[in-house]
Order: structure tokens, then C-alpha cells, then sequence
């Protein structure tokens, strides 16, 4: 193993010690800035946390390229972990060429790409042209960051994002999406009859714009289906149901509260059961309220009817949605949904659809956010340089390719004119998960390719 990999490794494991969630990235700011003293760089913090750091090039030509990256990570860990997220360091495991995280998720997404852009800035041994480094809050959940940064502190035309999972392709688009939230008010009833606690766990998560398939196989739809078997056979009056974490990811648990006379509920429940490794608990509880009937079974349609995994494949350009969270506050579900679409079109008409689901289930539809597609820039003279030293490198071209998943280069390319941009990165496997890894192999290859690029660009 080189030393610059060996840095690599070194950087990667000090700042997994910093706490980075969604939304708490202060720390992580303080120490970039931190970071930009100790080694003399240019450094600005906005009021967002985002942070950009520049330095100087150190060859003939410097015409600026910028670098940019998230800092903040979807922190996951295992049922009963008592692991802190605000606190406690990532615990890394290495395991020969992989490395993953004890009982959490890694943050490899996008920890390896902060560690890239790191070891440039503080090597004096690189060759560079100027460089500007940008890192950015909450890519994990609303693009803030990224939305509301100063983009005329910037001189630089192209940029390189490092948001990618894959190190044989590069990313040059990616689709738009809209996330909603579904609002339902009921009316609670006292129903004197057993009352149940059923928790469903160990379902296989992931970003929703990569592993689509597993997104109408969720914790939530799974319960929704358990629940609508039920009212089928008698009546069924839900207390509560709660479930997933975010909107982009794939719900990994669930658990409802339900009132009902239907005996031997638990082998009923669990002999109905398709799902493989699918970890269930039942118990039975005292509760006094519960929604009505109907406002019971809307409920239920609502989970069922909104749109989600694969919806349309139409000349490869895919349109999914995704049911990421589910909470009850007191006579109050909310659902948090995202729908994801190159086709501008198609994404409206298939949120139009959930509109009117949600209209058929007395559920109010309120837009959390939405974001634009980026369309491939066909005349991209940083994608062919790119391509031309990939080859001269690893000895074969990369793929192009637009992702599902949203990336911070849609809203960034609305805000700085003439833009040109790529998206690379490293393989990372099973993100947003406590199965996340990544493989030490892959990191030394992209950043070899990195750093040729930036040492060789005016020569294509």
C-alpha cells in the first residue's frame, strides 16, 4: 500500500471520529475549520455549516476546479445499539481489503470523498491546479446545504462531485424528484377489546433511487399488508403505526398498535408470512383510544395505494417512489414519500396520482421539497478529459451513466452559469445501512484516477 492511501485511510478513520448526522454538522464544520488553520488554507463557513476551503495551484496552468462533497451521513444502527450518533466515533472494522462500521453505518457515503479532498488539500506533494473544496449540510435529506450556499464566492467552471458509489463510471445527469408529506387527522374512539403491539425489524434497507426493488418490499407496506389481512378477516381499530427513517431510504422497521377481537392473532400473523429473515414481535398490551374503523382502514389504503418501487420503465428512463417514514402523534399520521423521475412529466403525473390517492383517503398532500433533474451536457469537455485519463490509467473507458438517485449537482448547476461536471466515487455497497462497506482497493483506484486528472487535465 502506498503512503498517499495510507493517508487516505488515516483521514478517513479521523474524521469518522467527528459526528456528522443530517442536520448536526456543526461539529464536523468546526473541524474543517480547524483543519483549514492547521495547514494555512483559505477557509469560509456559512450560516448553513457549509464550509469551502480553497488553495492555490502549484502548476503552470491553474485555472480553478472545484471539488465538492456532503458532509453529513445517514447514521443507522442496530436495534438495541446503544451507540450515540452525536457523540460516539464511527467504530471502523477492517477485514483485509473492506472496511464497514460495528452496529452502524459506515458513513463511507460520503466520508470517502471528504477524505479524498482532505488529502489534497493537505499534501504538498500533489500536483493541482487551484483548487476550490466545498463541503456541503443535509444532502441526506433536503439539499439545503447546497441550495443556499454563496456560489459567487466560486471561480471555478467545472466541478468534480465525489457523491458517486461506483469507481468504473462516471455520473453525467440524474433525475429530478418531489417528496411530500401525506397528512391525516382522525378521530379516536374508545374500543374496549385486546390490544396488540406488533414490531417487524430486520428488512433489507438501502437508498431508495439504487435498490428499487427492495422499495414496495418495506417495513411499512409489509405492515400495511398484515393489518389489511386482518380487516378482512374482522374488525381492526389501529392505535398507532410508526416506522422508517427518512424519505430516501427504504423503511427497515415498523410497528402498529392494534385493537381487535380476532383470536389467536400471533399464528394467524406469522403463519401468513412470505417474507424471509423477517424478525416479528407480537404483544399483547392495554390501551383505552384507537382511530375509528374507517379512518382505520384509510389509513391502510393510503399506505398501499401511494405509489412505490418501480412504477414505469419507458425507454430506460425509470420513475419510482418510495414510502420512507411513518409517525402517529396522538389522533395524527403523518407519511413522509419521494417519487424520482428523469421525465419531468411523468414525475408531475404520478404525484398527481398520489394527490389524488390521498384525496380518496381524507389525506392532505403538503410538498416538502423538490428537486431538479440534471440533463447531460453532451459538449462536456470535463467528461471526455475525464474519460481520456481514466483509460490512460486503469486501461479501459468508464461507463456514463445518469443515476436514480438525486445528487447536489442538479441544484448546483442552476446556480453557477456555464457550469461543466461529473460525478465519480468508489464502490460503496449497501448505503444507509449498518451492512454499509466500502473496499480499500476501490478508494486507492479512484483516487489514483483523481489525482492523474488533476495533475494531467491541460494535456486533453
Amino acid at each position: 500500500m502506498n503512503k498517499l492511501v495510507e493517508e487516505f485511510l488515516k483521514l478517513f478513520y479521523k474524521l469518522s471520529q467527528v459526528p456528522r448526522e443530517s442536520g448536526k454538522e456543526e461539529k464536523f464544520a468546526d473541524f474543517l475549520e480547524e483543519f483549514a488553520r492547521a495547514n494555512n488554507l483559505e477557509c469560509y463557513r456559512d450560516k448553513n455549516n457549509n464550509v469551502l476551503i480553497k488553495k492555490c495551484g502549484n502548476k503552470e496552468n491553474n485555472e480553478p476546479i472545484i471539488l465538492q462533497a456532503h458532509m453529513d451521513m445517514v447514521c443507522v444502527k442496530k436495534e438495541n445499539s446503544q451507540h450515540n450518533f452525536e457523540i460516539d466515533p464511527i467504530e471502523i472494522v477492517r477485514n483485509g481489503d473492506i472496511m464497514s462500521a460495528k452496529d452502524t453505518s459506515l458513513g463511507a457515503d460520503q466520508g470517502i470523498g471528504l477524505a479524498f479532498m482532505l488529502l489534497i488539500l493537505k499534501s504538498e506533494k500533489i500536483k493541482h491546479p487551484d483548487l476550490e473544496c466545498l463541503f456541503t449540510t443535509e444532502e441526506e435529506t433536503t439539499f439545503d446545504g447546497a441550495v443556499n450556499f454563496d456560489y459567487t464566492r466560486l471561480k471555478g467552471k467545472r466541478l468534480i462531485n465525489l457523491d458517486h458509489c461506483k469507481d468504473d463510471s462516471i455520473v453525467v445527469g440524474c433525475d429530478a424528484d418531489i417528496c411530500n408529506k401525506y397528512a391525516f387527522e382522525g378521530e379516536l374512539i374508545t374500543a374496549n377489546i385486546p390490544a396488540y403491539k406488533i414490531r417487524i425489524s430486520n428488512i433489507e434497507g438501502g437508498n431508495s433511487g439504487v435498490y428499487i426493488e427492495r422499495s414496495d418490499k418495506n417495513a411499512i407496506m409489509i405492515m400495511a399488508k398484515i393489518i389489511q389481512k386482518l380487516q378482512l378477516e374482522d374488525k381492526v381499530w389501529i392505535n398507532k403505526i410508526s416506522g422508517g427513517s427518512s424519505e430516501n431510504d427504504i423503511a427497515t422497521f415498523c410497528e402498529c398498535v392494534i385493537k381487535t377481537d380476532i383470536e389467536d392473532i400471533e399464528n394467524k400473523i406469522k403463519n401468513n408470512m412470505k417474507e424471509k429473515n423477517l424478525c416479528i414481535q407480537i404483544e399483547k398490551i392495554v390501551i383505552d383510544m384507537a382511530f375509528s374503523l374507517k379512518d382505520s382502514k384509510n389509513i391502510i389504503n393510503e399506505i398501499i395505494n401511494l405509489k412505490q418501487g418501480l412504477i414505469l420503465n419507458k425507454n430506460n428512463i425509470i420513475t419510482s417512489g418510495n414510502l420512507g417514514v411513518i409517525q402517529t402523534i396522538e389522533n395524527k399520521v403523518i407519511i413522509k414519500g419521494i417519487l424520482r423521475s428523469l421525465d419531468i412529466e411523468e414525475l408531475q403525473e404520478q404525484n398527481r396520482v398520489n394527490i389524488l390517492i390521498s384525496k380518496s383517503n381524507d389525506f392532505k398532500v403538503e410538498e416538502v421539497y423538490k428537486d431538479s433533474s440534471w440533463i447531460p451536457n453532451a459538449n462536456s469537455k470535463l467528461k471526455e478529459n475525464y474519460k481520456n485519463i481514466y483509460y490512460k490509467v486503469n486501461g479501459k473507458y468508464p461507463d456514463f451513466e445518469i443515476t436514480h438517485g438525486g445528487l447536489e449537482c442538479s441544484c448546483i448547476a442552476k446556480r453557477i452559469i456555464g457550469l461543466d461536471m461529473i460525478s465519480i466515487g468508489s464502490i460503496i455497497e449497501d448505503f444507509h445501512t449498518i451492512n454499509e462497506k466500502t473496499y480499500i482497493s476501490s478508494c486507492e483506484k479512484t483516487l489514483k484516477t483523481l489525482l492523474a486528472y488533476l495533475e494531467n487535465e491541460e494535456n486533453n
